[in-house]
Order: structure tokens, then C-alpha cells, then sequence
């Protein structure tokens, strides 16, 4: 999954106790293929990078393609969400992440060592699909999932993911089940909130859900004083020996956002507000003078990095919807702006001449 262009660094947002990290609702993104690479080379809409495969001989799968993953106009409360389709057949996978968190993270407030994530998903109806939907927190080899979730397509159940060592078991990634058979699963063809956390200091993980009776379930983790380099939306085939997989899976997500804090509050704050803001960036091409126009929304900061992902210029805003700034010193160019607000970031292109 290591990338190869476009290292994007995100702001990291004081929100109090808690700093942004990463986040996005897709609402500043078209409708329609989320990237027209698969490779993990190039970056699509939103800096969004996708690496697809169909697995390795003899795999059945024959369904990586750009339509994998869609921004589509059904996520959270009708606003744009988004689509990913998993494998349809024995071996696969599909990966998508933004670069940047561990600038992100590095930047953090001293004593804010628990990272949080936090994102809507919708199943859809149960089907014949055995795929494995989630969102997991990796480490730089990539090889420890410090702290995830998984969602089986078949059932609804919902999984912790977590780098751990149980009881008379090895160290390694496991899935935990939440609750006896059968789980808790998140209903059909609705939204449930879900969010994970990792603690750098001590590698406790846990996992809460609108869809969880009781409040957060925790779970000592084996990967203490290990930061975090990653997060990912992930779809596996989720097939198995006994129960193969014939077919692919849909799941919709939204609101995600993921912050660095002192203490573990998952689900304690009140629900991403998604909202049809719109960003925009003006003249472009520019000369002298960029501005910056959001509706429905504030502007906190605004960030400019090079191609090369090198920071080039920061500005903090206190909470305007129009925003000014001097990039005449600029070399002529292609940059990318990130726009912060609240714990929502947008990022977008605009030419330097």
C-alpha cells in the first residue's frame, strides 16, 4: 500500500482537548469514480489514493476497476457518500487512504496520545456477499493493524480489529467478536455510527457504535509507543474454504474524521454534521491575491503544499467564510490548498502563474 506520489499533510486542528487529524464528508467531490487509478500511484478526488487487486492465481475475482469505489449522492441524511465494492469471487482486496498522517500526528498537542476515528456506514440489505468491509489504523510496514474495524457483508456483524495477543494465542492481527452469536450487527439498509481509538502510551484499543448496547468494549493491544502512519478503508474477499465467495459486496460510508486526543471519547460528542458547504477558490489561475469562499460553513485554517507534498504556506482564520491570501512569492505551478473547518477538511487544486 506504500505510496508514490503526493504526500499531502493535513493541518492538525486544535478542537479543544482534541486536534483534527484527517476527515472528509464527499461533499466537495463529484459524483462518480472516486480516482481513475487503481495503482496507488496517483491521487483521485479529495487526495484519495486507491490500490485494487483481484488477488493472485488461481483467484475467481475478475472485478478491480475504478467503478470500485464511487462517490455517490446516498450517503448520511442525502448527502454524497461513499460506495466501495468488494471483490466478486475467491481473493482481493481494495484500499483507499489520504497521505499525510503522520505529519499530522507528529504536529499533535503534547499529552494527546489516543487517536480516534470515527465514520457513518450503511450495509445495505444482507445478501450472498462475504466480503469484509472496515476502516484500520496501520503501522508504517503496514504489517500491524494498531486498531480497526471490520463489517461482514453476510451478516452485519461487526468486528474490533486490533494488533493484540489473546489468551494463549500468538501475537498477531485479530478480529474480535463484540458480543455472543450472533454479534452485533449493524442493522439493514440504515446508518450506524461507528468509531475506533488507539492508545500510543499504553496500546489499549476500543471500539464503540450507535449499533453497541453498554458503550465502548476495550481490548488490551501489543503495539504501545507505535505510531500510527495510516488509515485505511479496506474491503477483502472474506472467503474461506468452507464458505466461499461467489459475489461482491456494497457498503456506503460518510462523515469520517479522525482526531488525536488525550483521553478515548468515542461517540461522546455529537454525530459528524454533514452539511452542503462549498468550497471555493478563486481566481484560478492566480497571481497575487487567492481567495477562499465557504458557504454554509468557517473557515479555522488554510494550508498550501506542493506537488512534492512540502508545506509552502500556513494561515489560521478565526472562523470567517472568506479568506484572503498573498501567494504573489509563490513559484508558478500546480499546488493544492487544504481548507480546514470545524473537523472537516476539503482540499483543492489551483495553479500559481
Amino acid at each position: 500500500m506504500k505510496k508514490i506520489l503526493l504526500s499531502v499533510a493535513l493541518l492538525a486542528t486544535s478542537l479543544g482537548f482534541s486536534q483534527a487529524l484527517q476527515s472528509e464528508n464527499f461533499n466537495g467531490l463529484t459524483v462518480g469514480n472516486l480516482s481513475t487509478d487503481i495503482t496507488g500511484a496517483t491521487a483521485g478526488q479529495g487526495s484519495w489514493f486507491t490500490l485494487y487487486s483481484n488477488g493472485t492465481a488461481p483467484t475467481t475475482s475478475t472485478n478491480a476497476a475504478v467503478t470500485n469505489s464511487q462517490v455517490v449522492a446516498t450517503g448520511h441524511n442525502s448527502t454524497n457518500g461513499l460506495a466501495l465494492v468488494g471483490p466478486n469471487g475467491n481473493a482481493g482486496s481494495r484500499f483507499l487512504w489520504k497521505d499525510g498522517l503522520p505529519t499530522a500526528w507528529a504536529a499533535r498537542t503534547t499529552g494527546n496520545n489516543v487517536i480516534e476515528v470515527e465514520v457513518n456506514v450503511n450495509p445495505g440489505a444482507r445478501g450472498v456477499s462475504r466480503n469484509r468491509f472496515g476502516v484500520t489504523i496501520y503501522n508504517a510496514d503496514y504489517l500491524r493493524s494498531l486498531v480497526g474495524f471490520s463489517v461482514n457483508s453476510f451478516t452485519g456483524e461487526l468486528f474490533l480489529v486490533a494488533y493484540a495477543t489473546p489468551t494463549g494465542q500468538a501475537v498477531g492481527n485479530y478480529n474480535y467478536s463484540l458480543a455472543a452469536a450472533p454479534g452485533v450487527q449493524l442493522p439493514e439498509n440504515a446508518w450506524s455510527r461507528v468509531g475506533i481509538s488507539y492508545n500510543f502510551t499504553t496500546g489499549q484499543v476500543s471500539i464503540n457504535s450507535t449499533a453497541i448496547t453498554g458503550g465502548a468494549l476495550t481490548v488490551a493491544g501489543s503495539s504501545a509507543n507505535t505510531a500510527p502512519a495510516e488509515i485505511n478503508f479496506a474491503v477483502f474477499s472474506g472467503s474461506t474454504t468452507a464458505l466461499p465467495n461467489i459475489s461482491a459486496g456494497t457498503m456506503v460510508f460518510d462523515n469520517f474524521t479522525s482526531r488525536a486526543i488525550d483521553v478515548s471519547n468515542l461517540l461522546g460528542t455529537s454525530d459528524f454534521v454533514a452539511t452542503k458547504a462549498t468550497v471555493s477558490v478563486y481566481p484560478n489561475p492566480a497571481t497575487d491575491v487567492l481567495n477562499v469562499n465557504t458557504s454554509n460553513s468557517s473557515i479555522t485554517a488554510v494550508q498550501i503544499v506542493d506537488l512534492n507534498g512540502r508545506q509552502v504556506m500556513t494561515k489560521s482564520f478565526n472562523n470567517v467564510s472568506d479568506a484572503q491570501l498573498n501567494v504573489n512569492e509563490l513559484s508558478a505551478g500546480m499546488y493544492l490548498i487544504n481548507i480546514t473547518s470545524g473537523d472537516t477538511v476539503q482540499t483543492k487544486k489551483f495553479l500559481k502563474q
